[in-house]
């Protein structure tokens, strides 16, 4: 049984710890492991804290096993959309339905505290399919491609996708 929540500054260390070693993965998440320190998770609170919403889930022992956060850019003009969601569970508990359940929980949350929020925003590596298909089933559609922006741990690049979401009944 696992138990979706907002983030708590008592999760720093825990996402910390989460981030890093779902970085170890090949395609992980876009930051590597050195990347990953205090202040990028302080900043994360404190951007997501003022402008955004963070997620964790919890296991049965309490252990923060996925974290989701997405945030406004800041600007007026875009006030509408939250940005650079970043998605990271624990290599033990993909492919488990945890990370299904909480981008659900995560949008759900968007329709009902952020009224203004009509819009969802994140890029993919082309060549992550499986994200690709759960983005897709959770009614992200695929608006572009920007050719060869990722540059990947071996030094190849690849095409990044960028996806959105769009709040039920939006009407421009």
């Amino acid at each position: 049984m696992v138990r979706i929540r907002k983030a708590t500054p008592i999760d720093k260390e825990a996402i910390l710890q989460l981030h890093r070693e779902v970085a170890r993965i090949s395609q992980g998440i876009a930051r590597t492991e050195p990347e990953i320190t205090e202040t990028y998770i302080e900043t994360l609170f404190q951007t997501t804290d003022q402008h955004g919403l963070m997620l964790v889930t919890i296991n049965d022992s309490g252990a923060v096993i996925a974290e989701i956060h997405a945030s406004k850019y800041g600007l007026r003009i875009f006030d509408h959309i939250l940005t650079g969601l970043t998605i990271a569970v624990h290599p033990t508990y993909q492919g488990k339905g945890v990370g299904k359940k909480l981008f659900e929980a995560f949008l759900d949350n968007v329709q009902h505290e952020f009224p203004e929020v009509s819009r969802v925003e994140l890029e993919s590596r082309a060549s992550n399919q499986k994200s690709i298909g759960l983005y897709q089933n959770l009614g992200f559609v695929l608006e572009g491609r920007m050719k060869h922006k990722t540059r990947n741990q071996d030094g190849s690049y690849e095409d990044s996708l960028l996806m959105a979401w769009t709040k039920p009944g939006f009407v421009p």
